[in-house]
This record gives C-alpha cells, structure tokens and sequence, in this order.
C-alpha cells in the first residue's frame, strides 16, 4: 500500500482519560467549544471529511464548517449497504458546497444506487465482500483529488484504518474524565491486534496544554 498513491489521513477525536469517545448509551459530547474551534479549524484545511454510516445513523450530523472561511470539500461515508437514510443532512445539508460520497461495496442494487444519485451523491463501490473494501478504495479517492482526509469516525472506522496502516496522523484531545463502562465506545474498537510487534507504531510530536484539556499529536513512524 505504500507504493500507491493516496490520500493523508488524519485521524481526529476527543476522547476521555480512559479512551473512551463515547459513553455506553452512544453520548459523545466531550470536545468543549474551544476543541470544536480546533476540530473546525483543522476541517477547512482538508479534502474531504469521512465517517461511517454508524455516526450518520445516531448522530445525523451536517460535517459542515462553523468560525471560519472556506471553499468546501467533500463528505465522504463509508456505507457498505447503502442503508443511511436519503434524507440525512450529509446528503441535504448544502450539498453545492459540501458534495458527498458514499462508498459502498459491488454488491448493492443498482436501483438503490440510483436513488441516491438521483440526490446527486457520488457512489463509489470498492470491493465484493460485505465490508467497503478501503485498501482498494483510497487510491480510487485520490484519482479524484482527494489528497487528504480527516477521519472523524467511531471506534469500528478508526479500528479498520488503523489495521491497514492507513493513520498518518493522529490528533487527540484528552478530557479530564472518566467514564467508564465497558460497553462504552474506544477510541479503537475492532478486533484488536494479538501482538504488540504487529502495531503501527507512532511519534509524539506535540503536546499542548488546555486548562486541563490535553491535546496530543502523532505521526506515523516511518
């Protein structure tokens, strides 16, 4: 994968002193207005914005910019059924400006391919197994100019880039709380790897203190 061209992914979350980016009943409000700044700050400076379908489901958000200027860029969901609603804001939200694409697998039904490009979202199929094949994916992504990515995923999409080895760059914000559960959502969810030496390994290269707000910054060892 690292002779092929593709995009810089970013890998942005807050989470709490134990890991956690979510509570066990799906609340993820951990970021206070000043991290929110940051995490709009750093949007305007990419690509595109990506989630899974899981965040689109519970949390219907717009990825849209707030405090600052901007041109746009696209918002991308990995769906591999193509099952998020059609009248979900990533799809209705300022589509002009914030044009999405979903990316699923070869196996769903044209006729459902049509109705969301009907709304004028872009359908990208990647792979013929039950998940988005995201390996073959992203050189697909970067053909179309899509040089970088900030990934603003929940544990399960964290968890599949970092098994492919496809974070260049990891942005944290630690919280100064626990919360605790462990049907509470991780920063990384997924299977886990069954040997530290199998890891991607990575760089601190800055930290920053908030009040008592930490905010952290990798980078992959290369």
């Amino acid at each position: 994968m690292n002779d092929i061209e593709r995009p810089y992914i970013i890998l942005k979350a807050a989470m709490t002193i134990d890991g956690k980016i979510a509570s066990k009943k799906g609340d993820p409000e951990i970021s206070d207005e000043k991290d929110w700044k940051e995490v709009h700050k750093l949007r305007s400076k990419m690509d595109a914005i990506m989630v899974g379908k899981n965040t689109v489901l519970l949390d219907n958000p717009k990825l849209h910019i707030k405090f600052y200027s901007h041109s746009g860029y696209y918002r991308i969901v990995l769906d591999s059924n193509l099952s998020i609603p059609i009248d979900s804001n990533v799809i209705t939200y300022q589509p002009d400006i914030y044009p999405t694409i979903i990316c699923t697998t070869e196996k769903v039904s044209q006729k459902k391919i049509d109705e969301f490009k009907a709304k004028n979202v872009t359908i990208i199929p990647s792979g013929t197994g039950s998940n988005v094949d995201i390996v073959k994916l992203m050189p697909k992504l970067y053909q179309m100019g899509i040089k970088s990515i900030l990934l603003e995923g929940g544990g399960n999409l964290n968890w599949n880039f970092v098994k492919e080895n496809l974070v260049d760059e990891i942005q944290l914000t630690v919280a100064p709380w626990i919360v605790g559960g462990q049907d509470a959502i991780s920063l990384v969810e997924g299977d886990g790897f069954l040997r530290m030496k199998d890891c991607p390994r990575y760089i601190l290269s800055k930290i920053k203190r908030r009040d008592n707000y930490l905010l952290l910054k990798y980078l992959k060892r290369t």
